[in-house]
């Protein structure tokens, strides 16, 4: 799939953030949508994200406020890891305001987009990851689009006649379809999919995606601070 040139929405260095999978991804790209630097260490965000933020940031010669925007996963994907980079780019935003763009990406959307770079594919396929037992996050795809991230159940996964992809999940809640291949979530290839149009979304504050009602909503730090 041969894609136009296209320059990154942002008009500085991004600091790309994804704790949705089973490992922690921190980059960040420059102006010509490279990277300057990136690292994915294994362990739960909690325990990794700062240390790797900042380890990045040294790396590429550069502080927050050299920053011009932010570029998250909305999800799906691990619940905790999620809220958590969506706390700290929220409190990172406010505090360095040269860096308040944010630019959102869909997990299963992005990793179909590199299915299609790596597969020839002859007819429509089908990207699913572990939502709850009994269903699946997914998406549909060809050779010239991905769909919305929707939600499948069993017995529609069960008599799907095309190409199915596994993307594992932090926790699964269920086994593998039997016909799927697995795939991974290569956040490092962003500077290949960026000039894919609507890979990125412009968000006013940091949104995740919630699978029961198949859209996106604001992030509200209150509603899951931790008692005290």
């Amino acid at each position: 799939m041969t894609q136009r040139p296209q320059n990154p929405p942002f008009s500085g260095h991004a600091l790309v953030i994804d704790g949705s999978g089973t490992s922690l991804f921190v980059g960040i790209l420059n102006l010509e949508g490279q990277w300057l630097a990136h690292q994915t260490v294994e362990g739960a965000p909690l325990e990794t994200l700062f240390a790797t933020t900042e380890s990045c940031l040294d790396t590429a010669g550069l502080h927050f406020d050299g920053l011009s925007a932010f570029v998250y996963n909305t999800g799906p994907g691990s619940v905790l890891g999620l809220r958590l980079c969506a706390m700290a780019i929220e409190t990172w935003s406010r505090l360095y305001p040269n860096a308040r763009n944010l630019f959102a990406y869909n997990t299963l959307q992005f990793c179909a987009q590199t299915i299609r770079l790596d597969h020839t594919l002859p007819k429509e396929a089908l990207l699913v990851s572990d939502w709850k037992k009994g269903a699946w996050n997914a998406v549909r795809f060809t050779s010239d689009k991905v769909d919305p991230t929707e939600v499948v159940d069993d017995a529609t996964l069960a008599s799907y006649t095309g190409p199915v992809f596994h993307l594992p999940q932090r926790k699964g809640w269920q086994k593998p379809p039997s016909n799927a291949t697995t795939v991974s979530l290569d956040i490092h290839r962003f500077p290949e999919l960026l000039p894919i149009d609507g890979l990125l979304t412009s968000t006013d504050s940091v949104e995740l995606y919630t699978a029961a009602t198949n859209t996106f909503q604001k992030w509200t730090p209150e509603r899951h601070r931790a008692p005290v």
